[in-house]
């Protein structure tokens, strides 16, 4: 038809010819009456999903000395415009709204396909991924929402960072199969109401007529067992900076060793934002739901610096007597390296599960632990045998972090108890160093 298409590009000379044929084939479709010209099957054209995404925390110690993660891990993060990442769709009037309650979920409408199609370029030294976007033409996202630029991705679906357009103003979209498990993520966080918790804000759900991200690491079991169309849930959150805990440990760890141990500021710095991790967690205790995956790459910054607990995917409630929630509570789910031992050996267990991977946070808050020297000496740490050099310089800490670290999950303090430490902790601190400050002006 004398039309041009876009250039294909790839590794090889076949993998450019595929290329080419899946950006002709989209152009195709798009064209009026493009149907009635040609019978094609989309699943020939399957494309591949994009790398995960460099926002996301990997390569860290516990990937490297414990198998990964049982649960996703969520991207509710801020990061520099990119020209090359943005989403761009046109607006359409949405079919369905839900409001925080959940109570008239509307199953009725099909409120989008969406397609991803990923073209990657290499040069010397890293690959660059464009990710686009393309939406039915009655979805509440696309019609609500632009600026979209995606995040993050893994087992638990995507997230964006987005700006709705009436409030002009950014948040983090997390996009995630519909099913009872995600869905009861989205009630936990809406029950919770924390200056320490990722905000919720709302959340829709909208139906998809087939697998809708080409990526099979997360999507692969889209379709249920009866053939029924597949659902996605949309929960818009609270968009955070970049940064996790996972990359302040990591850049505080550059330090020299030696250095690390003089390093007053990061002592006080630690201990204000453990005080805040546990705020958090206290929070989440009292409504009766466990974390289960609290570790340094799920705890954010908001944009003022304040901390932040996210990935909520893997929360549940604590019920003594309901026998499907004692079995929830026998499960092998969280990351192995931050796991209490009663969570790795799918026994029953509660909230004091949170209580062990808090203890090995603080110690990693004021540690200079390399990746290397992490693997070596990790379990030792688990079991409460901490460096001597450690207790040492922190004595204080030591005792508390040993409590938290306690084999028996009944010997671990509440998070309030812990709360309370801390905050004694901390002004007996500011006490001293005003003492200090004190005696030398006289």
């Amino acid at each position: 038809d004398n039309k041009e298409y876009p250039v294909g590009e790839g590794k090889s000379i076949k993998e450019a010819k595929q290329h080419a044929a899946q950006l002709a084939w989209s152009a195709l479709k798009e064209q009026p009456g493009w149907d009635s010209k040609i019978v094609a099957s989309d699943e020939g054209l399957h494309v591949k999903g994009s790398p995960p995404s460099s926002l996301q925390d990997a390569g860290h110690a516990e990937s490297k000395c414990m198998t990964p993660t049982t649960g996703g891990s969520d991207v509710f993060k801020d990061s520099p415009k990119t020209p090359n990442q943005r989403v761009q769709s046109p607006g359409a009037k949405p079919k369905i709204k839900l409001a925080p309650n959940f109570q008239h979920l509307d199953d009725r409408s099909k409120e989008g396909i969406i397609n991803f199609e990923v073209k990657e370029k290499r040069d010397s030294h890293r690959a660059k991924t464009r990710t686009t976007a393309s939406f039915s033409s009655n979805n509440r996202f696309k019609e609500d929402y632009d600026s979209m630029e995606r995040l993050g991705k893994g087992s638990f679906g995507h997230v964006f960072k987005a700006r709705h357009k009436l409030e002009d103003k950014f948040y983090a979209v997390k996009v995630v199969h519909y099913k009872k498990e995600t869905l009861q993520e989205a009630m936990a966080l809406s029950d919770l109401n924390h200056c320490n918790i990722v905000r919720y804000h709302s959340c829709w759900i909208s139906d998809v007529d087939h697998q809708w991200d080409s990526s099979a690491e997360s999507s692969s079991a889209s379709q249920s067992s009866t053939d029924s169309p597949a659902k996605l849930l949309y929960m818009q959150m609270e968009l955070c900076a970049v940064k996790t805990l996972r990359v302040w440990i990591d850049e505080k760890n550059i330090q020299n060793p030696k250095k690390s141990l003089r390093d007053s500021k990061r002592k006080e710095e630690s201990l204000i934002i453990a005080l805040q991790i546990v705020s958090g967690v206290e929070h989440i205790h009292s409504r009766m739901l466990i974390h289960r995956d609290l570790k340094p790459a799920n705890i954010l910054f908001s944009q003022d610096n304040t901390v932040k607990i996210g990935d909520f995917g893997l929360v549940t409630p604590e019920i003594e007597d309901d026998t499907k929630n004692q079995k929830e509570r026998s499960e092998y789910k969280g990351t192995p390296s931050y796991m209490a031992p009663e969570q790795r050996g799918r026994v029953l267990y509660d909230r004091k599960v949170d209580i062990f991977a808090l203890g090995l946070i603080y110690f990693e808050l004021l540690w200079n632990l390399p990746i290397s020297e992490k693997c070596e000496i990790w379990n030792d740490v688990r079991s409460q045998k901490l460096p001597q050099q450690f207790i040492f310089h922190f004595n204080q800490e030591s005792q508390m972090i040993k409590s938290m670290l306690c084999d028996n999950p009944e010997g671990r303090p509440e998070a309030s108890q812990i709360k309370t430490d801390i905050e004694d902790y901390k002004t007996s601190l500011e006490r001293i160093k005003t003492m200090q400050t004190d005696s030398r002006t006289v």
